[in-house]
């Protein structure tokens, strides 16, 4: 069902109407199946089966990009002690969430294949076994917080934490060391200047709020983002350091927008359309970090290779800006020969009576009527171009209410956001927002949103 790629606004609210009505009903049928559970290595029992279905995978698939897990700031603050003795330190090695369920904590590694969920039943069940004794791979731990106590029940669940896939060789110092200065600023710098936006007091509170994300996300992008682009290209030597670096930057870009996303609902963001895109932004930043992952964290041939992916990553936005481009050329020289027809029709109002019959102004009435319905067609073609385009560049953008990476606020309006800057990863993607109704597209409104990057970068950021 997931599957199912749709665009159109009652398609997508019909499939998850759909999804969760299936969802519900499997779960009236899964309380009461008394299944059978097969001998497995993690001694997993039916009530433990049976709380991830409920609380992880269809808690999950209901929720989508709202579901929550414990993030790693919050580890500090986690009752069990396991969480700081323990836990704080598998994230330097391995990639996984912890999720907080009614009796149980479920430990679920990420998935490589941005098409399968992380949170998947075959994949929380399966144990890949490679023929040799005791040798196997798990994708996801139950830690039961009643046998914290128990010595032995630790020490196996830590055992068993090896079985999850993680980083098995040495690091190169650099990388270590960048991505530790990454993490230090955005806890000393970007959390504490992301949270004074709630401060902000003042007679044009929305152009302050505006300022205030701007020099946030130039603060991001030049100390956080481009950094790390460049260790990504100059010093990563190994596919464990590709893993280590995607692992830490997907955790770095979490915890920035779980906490904008707690900051947004304070009343005076809460209803701010600039605030709304910014959230809207890093959170297609992160969707397109998991669904490009193949395409950024890879250990490049040559810089021709490496030149080809900037290439495929920046040439969506370039066709749309050329589609746009051309459409407002042609619309302004249309709109240049209906002004002229018009005064043409005026001076004849102005002549005598065989003169405005010698003229012929109904003539240019006509051909008025005609360039006016042209200016249309110029419209409706460019927007269904840049809905084409979006369609074709499927790794480079996202359709996020299609997705239900957002919620529908506005059901007039759907938002596109493609992949911004080196490699998709230097800059926080372009949001374009397109009318439902074609005939309210704004040529001009894209074209300001398309050129906003370029503008904001040559006025702040070369400074």
């Amino acid at each position: 069902m997931n599957q199912i790629e749709l665009h159109e606004p009652k398609d997508i609210q019909a499939q998850l109407l759909l999804k969760k009505a299936f969802l519900y009903d499997a779960a009236l049928i899964i309380r009461d199946l008394d299944f059978t559970v097969t001998t497995n290595h993690r001694n997993l029992d039916q009530a433990q089966i049976r709380s991830f279905i409920f609380e992880v995978f269809m808690k999950s698939e209901i929720l989508g990009n709202w579901f929550a897990y414990i993030l790693p700031s919050e580890y500090a603050q986690q009752k069990p002690s396991i969480f700081q003795d323990y836990f704080v330190h598998e994230l330097h090695v391995r990639d996984f969430e912890i999720i907080d369920a009614t009796d149980y904590y479920f430990i679920v590694s990420s998935s490589y294949d941005s098409r399968v969920s992380a949170y998947s039943i075959r994949r929380f069940l399966t144990e890949e076994n490679f023929g040799v004794e005791n040798k196997f791979y798990i994708s996801g731990l139950v830690l039961d917080p009643k046998k914290l106590d128990q010595i032995n029940y630790i020490e196996n669940f830590k055992q068993q934490m090896t079985q999850i896939i993680g980083i098995q060789r040495q690091m190169n110092p650099h990388i270590v060391e960048l991505i530790e200065s990454l993490h230090l600023y955005k806890q000393e710098q970007l959390l504490p200047q992301m949270k004074k936006v709630v401060d902000i007091q003042g007679f044009s509170t929305d152009h302050l709020v505006k300022e205030h994300l701007d020099c946030l996300e130039k603060d991001l992008c030049l100390q956080v983002l481009e950094p790390f682009a460049r260790g990504l290209k100059q010093s990563v030597q190994q596919s464990d350091e590709l893993e280590f670096c995607y692992l830490n930057l997907k955790r770095l870009m979490t915890e920035l927008l779980h906490q904008f996303e707690a900051l947004s609902q304070e009343p005076m963001l809460q209803f701010n359309l600039y605030a709304r895109g910014f959230k809207y932004r890093l959170i297609a930043y992160l969707h397109l970090l998991v669904q490009r992952r193949t395409q950024v964290f890879v250990l490049f041939e040559d810089e021709y290779h490496y030149q080809r992916h900037l290439n495929a990553v920046i040439a969506p936005v370039q066709k749309i800006r050329e589609y746009v481009n051309a459409a407002i050329e042609q619309s302004r020289n249309i709109q240049q020969e209906i002004r002229s027809l018009e005064r043409e029709i005026q001076t004849n109002e102005k002549a005598g009576f065989f003169k405005r019959l010698l003229k012929k102004s109904e003539n240019n009435q006509v051909k008025i009527e005609k360039l006016k319905k042209s200016l249309i067609d110029i419209q409706d073609r460019c927007y269904i171009g840049i809905i084409s385009i979006q369609k074709q560049a499927t790794q480079q953008s996202v359709y996020l209410e299609a997705k239900n990476l957002i919620s529908r606020i506005d059901p007039k309006i759907r938002h596109y956001a493609f992949a911004n800057g080196e490699n998709g990863i230097t800059r926080l993607p372009l949001l374009l927002q397109l009318p439902e109704d074609r005939h309210s597209f704004n040529i001009q409104n894209i074209s300001l949103a398309l050129n906003q990057e370029f503008v904001l970068t040559a006025k702040s950021w070369s400074q």
